[in-house]
């Protein structure tokens, strides 16, 4: 009989012991986030901001506090909580923190244009604002000082051994500059790791120099404007005085460092856009003909699927003197996504992308000689958004695009043009024709015809019947686009 109470006991014991489990708050996961934190009047660059989302939190932890500060930004409070609570990762680039924590309530924060955070702890001033980035030559203990959060990555971080090989032996001198924003996600994320790799190399013939860029691609003016700096990081690689590569924000390979090896070794890695993508769908180029025949540019491009169903292009134009790179998405409505075009004219570069959130285009151009140009547009929800890319101009929003007669959109044109940076919103018509017999140079296609109509400029478009880009293309001053080649993958088994 004792027996069975005490194994009634032990069962009981079980069961509140997983029922405790089960009810306690989940631990809250917090990343870091670079921002400039003044406390009693004066700049504190060790203290730490993390954020969380689902509600959106800050949590700000300092030496110089005697707990961790939590500001709930919905709901403009602030609590206290012990700093054991939070449990960092290695590079201290992340961390979690007891659900069940106690935390106390200690008042309310102000928050001005910015967003800039002000509240009082303990008779302490604390002010928090967007980090603008330390600009111009620096120094590794600067940049430490700076950014400590990169430090800690860097210590971290174990190169790829290979990449690491490759630059050690690289027997000739190189200038390495790594122009970085201490503002950028994406500088925190590479610039330690290749800082990293190259202190393993130890190759003295490997000379590095430090550029920090202001958020705004402002300052330092010798820098942004002369080496044509559209996005951070950018590593540019030098041989006496000849620029021999670059690395712009995202490394093509694996690794930035198996990047940089490459570079240094003559034998640069293309990059195909950071964008993710699934499967290729097609490939293909474009030839643009001008009234009389005459090839005046062209386009070579490829075609993805998305993981949500949608279409993304990626697609090199080449016309005149001006090279124009684009990255087009759709949703699996062909509802438009974002679009990324970058211009190269001589040394001069320009980088403009368009993001749709909902009902709002917002439209970020960054040049050489421009700094930053913010452009926002409120859409429609039946949008069609035209880049410079000829293959994703057959993307009509649905229900547009799959219904005949005509049709009315709204319409956004990102300028082809080098020095044009925004377009503006217009009203577009469609009509859609029968479907016709279409000969180009890459073979014979039943193509749907589909009018475009804008502001009394009329195109003619003539789309493939399973892909629906255009097989040719013709729009006002007789300029044509005709599909040269076309390479369809085989359908996935």
């Amino acid at each position: 009989m004792r027996f069975k109470l005490f194994r009634l006991l032990f069962l009981l014991a079980c069961v509140a012991a997983v029922s405790a489990r089960a009810n306690k708050p989940a631990a809250i996961d917090w990343h870091d986030t670079t921002r400039d934190v003044y406390i009693a009047n004066e700049i504190d660059r060790a203290a730490q901001v993390l954020a969380s989302d689902s509600p959106s939190r800050l949590a700000l932890v300092s030496s110089k506090l005697d707990r961790a500060i939590v500001l709930n930004i919905n709901e403009q409070t602030i609590s206290a909580v012990s700093k054991d609570a939070f449990h960092f990762s290695a590079d201290r680039t992340s961390a979690t923190s007891d659900g069940d924590a106690k935390m106390e309530a200690i008042g309310k924060f102000t928050r001005l244009d910015g967003p800039i955070y002000f509240f009082a702890v303990d008779g302490k001033p604390i002010l928090i604002r967007a980090h603008p980035g330390l600009t111009g030559e620096m120094t590794m203990e600067k940049l430490w000082e700076t950014v400590p959060v990169w430090r800690a990555e860097m210590e971290n971080y174990q190169p790829s051994a290979e990449a690491v090989a490759a630059i050690k032996a690289s027997d000739k001198d190189a200038n390495v500059t790594l122009i970085y924003g201490t503002w950028c996600p994406d500088s925190k994320n590479y610039m330690p790791r290749l800082i990293k790799a190259l202190q393993a190399a130890g190759n003295t013939h490997v000379h590095l120099k430090l550029i920090g860029v202001d958020n705004q691609f402002h300052e330092p003016v010798d820098t942004v404007q002369p080496r044509a700096i559209t996005n951070v990081p950018t590593v540019i690689v030098e041989r006496d005085g000849r620029e021999i590569g670059r690395i712009v924000e995202t490394p093509a390979a694996k690794t930035i460092e198996e990047d940089l090896a490459a570079i240094l070794s003559g034998k640069a890695i293309v990059h195909n856009g950071r964008w993710e993508r699934g499967p290729m769908l097609a490939r293909g180029a474009y030839s643009y003909r001008d009234a009389n025949g005459k090839e005046v540019g062209s386009e070579t491009w490829e075609l993805f699927s998305t993981t949500s169903g949608g279409l993304l292009a990626h697609s090199r134009v080449t016309m005149n003197d001006v090279t124009t790179e684009v990255f087009h998405e759709v949703e699996a409505n062909r509802r438009p996504k974002f679009v990324e075009v970058t211009k190269q004219h001589g040394p001069e570069r320009t980088r403009t992308r368009h993001t749709v959130d909902r009902r709002t285009m917002t439209a970020r151009m960054r040049g050489s000689n421009s700094g930053v140009i913010l452009q926002t547009v409120e859409v429609p929800e039946q949008f069609f958004l035209s880049s410079p890319a000829v293959v994703a101009q057959g993307w009509l929003p649905e229900p547009v695009s799959s219904h005949s007669g005509k049709n009315v959109t709204a319409s956004y044109a990102a300028p082809a043009e080098f020095n044009r940076a925004m377009g503006t919103l217009a009203q577009m018509s469609f009509e859609t024709k029968n479907d016709e017999s279409v000969k180009v140079p890459c073979g014979e296609f039943r193509a749907r015809h589909i009018t475009r109509k804008m502001e009394n400029q009329i195109s003619e478009w003539w789309l493939h019947p399973q892909l629906g880009i255009p097989v040719r293309g013709q729009v006002p001053g007789g300029v044509q686009f005709i599909l040269t080649s076309l390479e369809i993958a085989p359908p996935n088994k």
